[in-house]
């Protein structure tokens, strides 16, 4: 009964569940799930809330199979729905070039999302929290890392975040309630699992007994800072971030609207790591427009004339089309159509035209603008014309025999204006497929 008020208590502290919820227990069938299931079941009607469950088969063990069965049975004998998902993570992630954890998460949580409940419950424990904390801190977390997992997420809610571990298995055994084990728990390839079975019970025998609930109420102060100081930071962004930043605001500050800016505009729920940060602020220092940064899962940030800019990196491939005179030529790389016509108020002046083509920009381009003398890197022209790093691969550039005859839309090559040979204008098209 002790541990079933802790639960409540957890529950209406954090507001977990209202009236009327349909609430969803991720189910493993581990001790700590089935624990959270079964005290869900037994005050779910007092209450007046729903119970579901879900179980995500990720055919990773020998024993996953063995894990859906145990969770089939238990969920027919409390009678509440079960909805499973059964899938190879190990193929997915490869195809994904993903890490398996990392995809496996995404999968579990779209899976319980796409199921229409109000919450969903998660059985992470008082332990789990404290490897949480040791293990940010060893990888170098900001405060935000080291508060541990937070109570509620959105619509994950957490319950059992101030039950300790032996409770649980206690709990499992005084009330009769089988559980599976998940063997790789016990080997200590990885990190998680070397702070579980060696580092804490290390430091609870040489320094501190009641390890797990100290580093636990520390991570609830430090919540209360961070809690505040998010605030704080929210009142000072505008949704920009400026080179000036980084004289002008105060470390705390401005790693805080750092992060709140990529979540924004990448919709990630985890902060960027400290080194990202830092690499981050590094670009605001230098300030150097064209200056980038790769950051997780396909985005990256970089300085566009004294402003950062998070974006989606999108690899536009280098491609390269002849070109044939009153010839429309789609280039799907860029969504484009360019025609070249023959044009008495035509720029561009031909001898003939052979070996035209069409291609974006190659590294180490010159070319000789009109207007000018003397020749310019391209890459200098573009940075001149302050076009986006993002923008530059996308520019059509005309060339004949390997010079280039026009960067289209910008400028021409003062090479091809001898007024003796034929005028020529170059026609673009926004996505219009001329096939």
């Amino acid at each position: 009964m002790k541990l079933l008020n802790t639960l409540l208590d957890t529950v209406k502290t954090h507001n977990m569940i209202e009236k009327g919820d349909r609430v969803l227990v991720a189910l493993s069938g581990g001790a700590d799930s089935v624990t959270l299931l079964h005290m869900l079941c037994e005050i779910s009607e007092k209450y007046g809330f729903s119970v579901g469950a879900a179980h995500v088969n990720h055919k990773l063990r020998d024993t996953a199979d063995r894990d859906m069965n145990f969770c089939k049975k238990l969920c027919e004998e409390l009678n509440i729905p079960l909805e499973i998902l059964v899938c190879d993570i190990r193929k997915e992630a490869r195809e994904n070039g993903m890490s398996e954890e990392l995809y496996a998460r995404g999968v579990r949580y779209g899976f319980f999302n796409s199921l229409g409940y109000d919450k969903i419950a998660t059985a992470h424990n008082k332990n789990d929290n404290a490897e949480t904390i040791l293990f940010n801190f060893m990888r170098g977390a900001s405060t935000i890392g080291l508060c541990g997992i937070p109570y509620t997420r959105g619509n994950i809610i957490r319950p059992l975040l101030d039950i300790q571990k032996p409770e649980i298995i206690a709990y499992c055994k005084e009330n009769g309630y089988e559980f599976v084990t998940d063997e790789t728990n016990f080997t200590e390839v990885y990190t998680r699992n070397k702070i579980r079975l060696s580092l804490i019970p290390q430091i609870e025998d040489s320094f501190n007994e009641n390890f797990v609930n100290t580093v636990t109420e520390n991570s609830n102060l430090i919540a209360y800072d961070v809690d505040f100081l998010d605030i704080e930071a929210r009142k000072l962004y505008n949704g920009e971030i400026w080179a000036d930043y980084v004289k002008d605001m105060h470390p705390a500050m401005l790693f805080r609207i750092i992060q709140i800016y990529y979540k924004e505009k990448t919709g990630a729920f985890q902060n960027l790591s400290v080194s990202f940060v830092k690499s981050i602020v590094s670009l605001l220092e230098k300030n150097k427009t064209g200056s980038q940064l790769d950051l997780p899962n396909g985005f990256y940030a970089y300085i566009s004339y004294g402003k950062l800019i998070i974006e989606k990196k999108e690899e536009i491939p280098e491609f390269e089309y002849d070109l044939v005179p009153d010839k429309p030529l789609f280039i799907s790389e860029i969504g484009k159509t360019v025609t070249l016509v023959s044009s008495a108020n035509g720029k561009i002046f031909l001898k003939n035209t052979d070996g035209l083509k069409i291609r974006n920009k190659r590294r180490g381009d010159i070319f000789y603008p009109t207007g000018m003398t003397g020749k310019k890197r391209l890459s200098d022209y573009f940075t001149d014309k302050k076009i986006p790093q993002k923008l530059r691969n996308i520019v059509p550039i005309l060339v004949k025999n390997g010079d280039i005859v026009s960067i289209i839309g910008y400028r021409n090559d003062r090479r091809f204006t001898d007024t003796s040979y034929a005028p020529y204008s170059i026609l673009v098209k926004e996505a219009e497929n001329a096939e």
